[in-house]
């Protein structure tokens, strides 16, 4: 296994050592220390454990110095190579700059055997922003491009199986960002260490890292859920999944996060897990369920997806009323066969096959197919051409399904297999979405559930409000994103002492 470190240096990843103990430099004249550090020379050092307070003057004579913080990443891991990210920026410009740390931290990872690459990503009398320029206002661009430059090539080099991002000292601003270039141009598990002061502990111990529990900020979940419920209202579910799915592991964030991915499976038609509570979609009629994808499908503007749905909400309600008649084997080897509830096969001219191979009896929906038992058994033809619509017609007796079977017709059954199987043209989606507004199956503004078509074959259904079935599923998803708990139930304990 090869393994990348990733690191920034900052004002105290350098420290003085005098009389066995560490101190770091005065963050107020850091950078004239780092000036005389480098031009004296110094003698690298393990780091103590004992600490005190920061100093503003080197002392006379032999300058020993330590690296504690790499120091505790190194008794954690063993890095191949090493990149080092620091800043150069003149004493005059920026006197709090440590620009002599980037090279101190490369010697010692050197003296350890590690490969490295060190990037100076400010320089000379450079700023990290320009509050002038609104792109560049948190950090101007020209500073993005060498921290990502640097990172690529890097990982290019070293192509390594596992970087570790230990981006502890200098900007925080510019340590999350490293770390989110890190994860983009990785190809590998990236792990993210931070560093504890040993000094704190009681008895004060040496630094020691440890990983970094990523906990979402507040900003982090209000940004996500917002911009989960603009794709969810958008018909994009597995966008929004994307978007909720890197905080599903936070027990907190897992309040809103479970209900997205819920969506999610809806979306990919994969099983709803079963502690998902949004009844629409577990809805005991498929063709409700049929009918809401449509619905989503139009408002992402995804003509494939809805003009298949469509067809196949269609096949869901058929069945859906067919399994108040009929039911399945459960023989696992004559799953296509059905009996009927009440025992005897209609006796209709137009519905039973006769086997003679006619045209005429291509259309007629049930085929005798074996009796076990005494039970005649029958394969269910529900195709179109004859058999869908005497399905509707003369054995279920619906009107609303009769109509929806006869607003499809041959030629939208052979549009399904036209934009499915052939390449979605510009030219082939405004053909396809004029002719299903033409047979009056989408409205004029690309909606479905409250055209009546739709409407009166759920309602036969037992569907009260149709035409409310997504924006009901809207409202709920929405209140659930909105009042996520953030705060515990013990609020009294923010108020402080009394």
């Amino acid at each position: 296994m090869t393994t990348l470190l990733v690191l920034t240096a900052g004002q105290s990843d350098v420290q003085v050592v005098v009389d066995g103990a560490r101190q770091e430099l005065s963050r107020d004249r850091c950078a004239a220390l780092h000036d005389e550090l480098e031009r004296r020379g110094y003698a690298l050092v393990d780091a103590p454990v004992r600490k005190e307070r920061s100093i503003d003057t080197l002392v006379e004579g032999e300058l020993t110095v330590c690296t504690p913080k790499l120091d505790a990443v190194l008794q954690e891991i063993h890095p191949d190579a090493a990149v080092v990210l620091e800043t150069r920026r003149e004493p005059s410009a920026a006197p709090g700059d440590p620009h002599f740390g980037g090279a101190v931290l490369e010697a010692r990872l050197k003296a350890k055997g590690v490969r490295t690459f060190r990037h100076a990503y400010l320089r000379d009398r450079e700023w990290l922003e320009d509050r002038e320029e609104p792109r560049d206002a948190v950090i101007r661009r020209v500073v993005v491009h060498r921290l990502d430059s640097a990172v690529r090539v890097a990982i290019e080099e070293v192509m390594p199986s596992r970087i570790v991002v230990a981006a502890t000292g200098g900007f925080p601003v510019v340590a999350t960002l490293i770390e989110e270039i890190v994860r983009l141009h990785a190809s590998v598990p990236v792990e993210a260490l931070e560093v504890a002061d040993g000094t704190w502990a009681s008895p004060a111990t040496a630094d020691r890292a440890v990983p970094r529990i990523a906990i979402p900020e507040p900003l982090a979940s209000y940004q996500a859920r917002r911009r989960a419920l603009e794709l969810i209202k958008r018909g994009n579910l597995l966008g929004a999944w994307a978007v909720a799915e890197p905080l599903h592991t936070d027990e907190v964030e897992r309040q809103w996060t479970q209900v997205i991915g819920w969506l999610a499976h809806f979306a990919s038609s994969l099983p709803i897990p079963v502690d998902c509570d949004l009844a629409v979609l577990s809805h005991r009629r498929m063709a409700a369920r049929a009918a809401l994808r449509v619905e989503l499908a139009l408002r992402a503007s995804d003509i494939p997806k809805a003009v298949h749905g469509t067809v196949a909400f269609f096949e869901a309600a058929l069945w859906d009323r067919l399994g108040e008649r009929i039911e399945r084997s459960t023989d696992a080897n004559r799953r296509r066969y059905f009996r009927f509830k009440a025992g005897d096969a209609p006796n209709c001219e137009k519905l039973l096959r006769k086997g003679d191979q006619s045209d005429e009896d291509r259309k007629r929906p049930f085929e005798l197919k074996d009796k076990v038992d005494g039970i005649d058994w029958y394969w269910v033809h529900d195709g179109d051409g004859g058999p869908a619509a005497r399905l509707s017609k003369y054995f279920l007796v619906s009107e609303p399904l009769a109509k929806f079977d006869k607003a499809l017709g041959s030629g939208i059954r052979e549009l399904r297999n036209d934009v499915a199987h052939s390449e979605p043209t510009p030219e082939l989606m405004y053909d396809a979405r004029r002719r299903m507004q033409e047979a009056l199956l989408w409205s004029a503004s690309d909606t479905f559930l409250n055209q009546p078509l739709a409407r009166n074959l759920l309602e036969e259904l037992g569907e009260a409000e149709p035409g409310r079935l997504l924006e009901n599923l809207l409202a709920d998803v929405r209140r659930r994103l909105v009042s996520v708990e953030r705060c515990g139930h013990d609020l009294d304990r923010s108020r402080g002492p009394r």
